[in-house]
């Protein structure tokens, strides 16, 4: 019996090939055995990751424009634009949700991410053997597809074509391995090769084959939703169709014919938000764009109370041009940044471009719109504005994660910035002179050191608000106080009013909006107050609810002892300049803005003169326990008033 077995073994043993080796189309002594029964296929999404890289566009216009960053700025009556222009469009947000993934090991896997295809598109998937059509199906994404009757232990080369779109598709019969394209359509485009033997499965990363252009129009620079339905045309662009050869995937370009776009073709970059809009076009050739883009009768809702605004009502604005030269496969972006135009003051041949009002803090909410500009200029003690020298938190010190330029952080990024000392050289009166001493004090002022009695008689008017330095008040240069109750101190501007009796969207040249007005919002200047906000938590651990309360009335917890005791009477404004040497404490001062209703007095004989607005400069120490590690003196909170950076 073990003879008779061993004697059979040998002999199937002998079979050439049998039960070990097999056949295949490589090497006719194998047999690859298929490792699934059909091709299944999907869709990872769509490469949208083409930096800015290649050519970029390129703007002109024919209105003067100052160049800040990576914006071009056009001003306008009552609002400016900032102009970006770049290769990288922002995710399609506007009608399905859009997420990131990575992937590898399938066509384009240069790329890092992707953006996610809408379930429903349609796709075609052509399946090549050589350049002989095997086989064609219509597919969705979403779903996975298949394609039956192919040869699942042979290779072949694989092409994906969609519109992406859920109502047309490729046809399934290209003429001669081409297909001709549709006009002004997003193209998509993949290919590849599978060998079924080894994994039946493909996994479709498209890319985009015309040219893509989005125009985007965006309201976050003036804190507010669109409303209504605007005015906006996009001239000037062409779109030309074409074929493309699935085999190779090169395009050829037909001929272009013109395209106007309007709000109609808008839609929302972020479904959740109102305040940025988005058209593409897309085309096969590579004609120079001289886009001309126009903007009317634009409706903002403010964020801040829902104050509703309207910006380019003249009929004079100039639209700005933008020159794009498109790549195929390549998306080009212009992107037009609505933001508040500012007030003007030039004193001296020194020009600064003011915010309208103060800078408050919305609070996280993603995508650039954590803070914006008060809606009105207005007199306000909202907790949300009072500000720790440095911090871009209010209610709070700097600290190593609260810490920088709050106004770097308006959208659009450095855009706006902190003021210095020196841009507020205009606004407020130089130091005191000894001859001025002379006329109020007698012969005391003339024993008394010139130096001395400007460091000491300026430190007084710095910390104790001018009450006890009024034998020697003056007015602000430039400036004007406001009727009784004295609720702010206005500056002379020399541009962002209407001019000859008209208006824009914030008002006449009366309007709060139109003048430079720094209101007596005060400052939380109590060492007790302070002192317990430094230990942490900020102002919502020493008493305040939320941070938008209102401060006036809110007590220090367990005390008698106001969060906010100068409102109404002063008004004071952050520099972002530090490195004063005070009380000999190099390094650790800060430059600040104070300003307040003030009256001038003479001793002999005794007479009160006119209110008027007075304002210095200040000196302070820095939080004692976060800048000098000990504990000492804290600054104070004091309300911040953007400048534009350029």
């Amino acid at each position: 019996f073990k003879r008779a077995s061993w004697v059979a073994v040998m002999a199937m043993l002998a079979l050439p090939g049998a039960m070990i080796t097999s056949c295949s189309k490589e090497n006719p002594t194998e047999n690859v055995v298929p490792k699934g029964d059909k091709l299944t296929i999907s869709v990872l999404g769509i490469n949208d990751g083409n930096q800015d890289s290649g050519s970029k566009a390129k703007a002109s216009t024919a209105k003067s424009s100052s160049t800040q960053a990576d914006y071009d700025f056009y001003q306008f009556a009552d609002a400016d634009m900032a102009v970006s222009l770049g290769n990288t469009l922002p995710a399609k947000k506007a009608k399905h949700t859009i997420s990131s993934r990575t992937h590898g090991g399938v066509a384009n896997s240069g790329m890092k991410a992707a953006e996610e295809m809408e379930s429903g598109m349609k796709y075609v998937v052509y399946i090549y053997d050589g350049t002989t059509l095997a086989g064609a199906a219509e597919l969705e994404a979403g779903t996975p597809g298949t394609i039956d009757g192919l040869d699942m232990t042979a290779e072949y080369t694989w092409v994906a074509v969609s519109y992406n779109s859920d109502a047309t598709a490729p046809g399934l019969a290209p003429n001669g391995g081409a297909i001709e394209l549709p006009e002004n359509t997003d193209v998509l485009f993949a290919s590849g090769t599978v060998d079924l033997a080894e994994n039946p499965s493909i996994d479709i990363l498209f890319d985009h084959a015309f040219a893509r252009i989005g125009v985007e129009l965006n309201t976050i620079g003036v804190f507010g939703d669109v409303t209504g339905t605007p005015s906006v045309t996009v001239a000037g662009s062409s779109v030309a169709t074409g074929t493309i050869d699935l085999l190779t995937g090169d395009i050829t370009a037909g001929e272009a014919t013109a395209l106007e776009l309007d709000w109609g073709d808008f839609d929302r970059v972020d479904a959740e938000h109102d305040d940025a809009w988005i058209a593409y076009f897309y085309t096969a050739a590579t004609d120079v764009q001289n886009l001309e883009v126009s903007v009317r009768n634009l409706g903002v809702v403010h964020v801040d109370g829902g104050l509703e605004r309207t910006y380019f009502t003249d009929a004079q604005v100039t639209p700005f041009r933008a020159t794009i030269s498109p790549e195929l496969g390549k998306s080009h972006y212009v992107q037009m940044n609505l933001l508040e135009s500012p007030l003007t003051t030039n004193y001296g041949g020194n020009e600064v471009k003011w915010a309208r009002s103060n800078l408050f803090y919305r609070g996280d909410n993603g995508g650039d719109r954590n803070y914006a500009f008060y809606s009105s200029n207005e007199l306000t003690s909202r907790g949300d504005g009072y500000f720790g020298f440095g911090a871009i938190v209010p209610g709070g010190f700097a600290t190593t994660s609260n810490q920088g330029d709050p106004c770097a952080l308006v959208y659009p990024a450095g855009v706006w910035r902190q003021p210095t000392k020196s841009d507020f050289s205009g606004l407020v009166r130089g130091d005191i002179e000894l001859d001025e001493l002379t006329g109020v004090l007698g012969p005391l002022g003339e024993v008394v050191d010139a130096t001395g009695v400007t460091g000491l008689l300026n430190l007084i008017t710095n910390l104790l608000g001018n009450t006890v330095a009024v034998l020697v008040n003056r007015a602000a240069p430039n400036s004007s106080l406001g009727s009784d109750p004295y609720e702010y101190g206005e500056y002379e501007i020399s541009a962002g009013a209407p001019a000859n009796g008209g208006s824009n969207a914030f008002g006449d040249a009366n309007s709060a909006s139109n003048n430079l007005r720094f209101y007596y919002n005060g400052e939380v200047s109590s060492l007790t107050v302070l002192q317990a906000v430094g230990e942490g938590g900020g102002l919502l651990n020493v008493g305040l609810n939320e941070l938008s309360a209102d401060l006036v009335g809110v007590n220090l917890l367990n005390t008698n002892i106001p969060l906010l005791d100068s409102y109404g009477r002063s008004t004071a404004l952050w520099t972002s300049e530090q490195g004063t040497d005070i009380l000999g404490l190099a390094g650790a001062g800060t430059w600040g803005y104070y300003g307040n209703a003030g009256r001038g007095m003479t001793l002999i004989p005794l007479s009160l003169g006119t209110r008027f607005h007075m304002a210095n400069n200040t000196g302070e120490l820095l939080n004692g326990v976060n800048a000098l590690g000990i504990d000492v003196l804290s600054t104070t909170m004091k309300n911040v008033r953007c400048v534009r950076a350029d």
